[in-house]
């Protein structure tokens, strides 16, 4: 299930951990033991693939652990870690699951960590030993091979411990190899009875491996593991993927009134800039304006926000892959972005007459939606890049920038130069749009170049979202 060849890893200069090697066979329940400091944590996120080790190879269920097989067999309680505020307890688990081809049903996993009455709860509300059990829901929902615990019962009361020891011995049972890290004494003596090993890490070193009671028990549990899955369709789970996490936003977002409320004035704010005397070109102006702006600053500041509140650390320990994730964060985007266009541009048009036909409207909607698409993957990218408060001056820096390079007649700035920047392309499709005598007429040009700084922007993003350094 685990396999650490000379395992290495250092944070400025102090080695956190030295030459680790370990092995846990399926069916096994391993205690991780030592003391605050001692690079048990560090140990946990280089198993699960969110720190990289300095030396040494890892695999993790004989693959990659950076590999959606390999997560696909794992469930992890995390410490330390934020869900997010507007979904229910149902609909939490609902989402973690499609995440796995072979899931527990929600009523299952809610049944096994007794969250059936708190079901419709908002996961904000849920007191701290309720989030230890939705935590554990969380773990459980891929139905796993493996389950790795990073202080699971820190928070619970007596009644919750025991249920949480109920439920990991209904899967130890099962055959579900289990690593845990406990400082509770009382945890210990549960463990007794159906831990196989203990191992102690002392100064980032492996100082004891020890065989213990249960691993008598340990043969009768590996038929379980070795199993083979039913096969899944991927391109069928990746759309389920999708599907399921386009919901959740769209679900964030209805419930967040005072957002829509502001992108509202925003739109009716950006609309009065433009004035009857430019015409057709002020129009272009203010729904470039209100869609850059948007798509820069939205979609960042977002992803911002998960990574550091903790969500993203959990996600990339799920079989979640980085593509179906930044689809949904676009494919949402683009949808408030339509309806931005729409308000944006029906109100500017109304102030400066007829002088753009509906035609030309609908042309200048389409090309200004699909030309921003690079600009919003740009913004995913500063998301995992950067801190939250840093996307508000990305976005603010960003307008002047385009305001430079779209192609507006500024003496010192070289025409060679301007026409590397995805923001003069941006501005000649709109311009195009609109039969406008400032087009340049080179429409596939324009095209293939946005499409260019889309591709390298994509590359950027899912960089950024593998990126051994994301979490810290």
């Amino acid at each position: 299930m685990i396999e650490l060849h000379s395992i290495s890893k250092s944070f400025e200069q102090r080695e956190v951990l030295s030459d680790i090697s370990l092995t846990i066979q399926p069916g096994e329940v391993v205690v991780l033991k030592g003391e605050n400091g001692s690079g048990k944590t560090t140990l946990l996120n280089i198993i699960l693939g969110i720190l990289k080790p300095d030396r040494g190879n890892v695999k993790l269920c004989g693959c990659s652990p950076k590999d959606s097989d390999s997560k696909a067999r794992v469930g992890v309680m995390l410490q330390k870690v934020e869900v997010p505020k507007n979904l229910r307890v149902s609909e939490l688990i609902s989402l973690i699951r499609s995440y796995y081809p072979n899931p527990l049903s929600t009523e299952e996993i809610l049944d096994k960590v007794g969250l059936q009455e708190k079901s419709s709860f908002w996961c904000s509300k849920l007191s701290g030993g309720e989030r230890k059990r939705l935590d554990l829901g969380i773990a459980l929902a891929g139905n796993p091979k493996l389950l790795i615990l990073d202080e699971p019962t820190v928070g619970l009361d007596e009644k919750g411990r025991k249920e949480f020891w109920q439920t990991l011995r209904l899967c130890v049972v099962k055959g579900v190899a289990v690593v845990i890290v406990t400082h509770n004494p009382a945890d210990w003596q549960e463990l007794e009875t159906i831990a196989t090993r203990s191992i102690m890490l002392q100064e980032g070193r492996l100082l004891e491996d020890q065989l213990l009671k249960g691993s008598a028990e340990s043969d009768q549990r590996n038929y379980a593991i070795t199993q083979e899955q039913p096969s899944v369709n991927q391109s069928q789970k990746w759309s389920e993927m999708l599907m399921a996490q386009i919901r959740v936003e769209l679900l964030q977002l209805v419930r967040t009134p005072i957002y829509l409320l502001g992108i509202v004035i925003f739109c009716v704010i950006t609309s009065l800039i433009s004035s009857p005397q430019y015409g057709a070109l002020g129009l272009v102006f203010c729904g470039g304006l209100a869609v850059l702006t948007f798509a820069i600053e939205r979609v960042g500041k977002q992803i911002a926000l998960e990574r550091v509140e903790g969500w993203l650390k959990l996600l990339r320990v799920t079989s979640l892959q980085p593509t179906a994730y930044l689809s949904a964060k676009l494919a949402v985007s683009l949808l408030i972005l339509a309806v931005i266009l729409i308000l944006v541009l029906a109100i500017s048009a109304s102030r400066i007459g007829g002088a753009v036909t509906f035609g030309n409207q609908i042309f200048l909607f389409i090309s200004l939606l699909i030309g921003v698409i690079p600009f919003a993957i740009a913004g995913s990218a500063m998301g995992y890049l950067v801190k939250p408060k840093s996307l508000d001056q990305i976005a603010g820096i960003s307008i002047p920038v385009a305001l430079l390079t779209c192609g507006l007649s500024i003496p010192w700035l070289p025409k060679d130069i301007i026409v590397l920047s995805p923001f003069y392309h941006y501005a000649q499709l709109a311009l195009w749009s609109i039969g406008s005598e400032h087009y340049d007429h080179h429409l596939w040009l324009n095209l293939l170049w946005l499409l260019t700084a889309g591709g390298v922007f994509s590359t950027l993003a899912i960089w950024a979202y593998q990126r051994d350094e994301v979490v810290q």
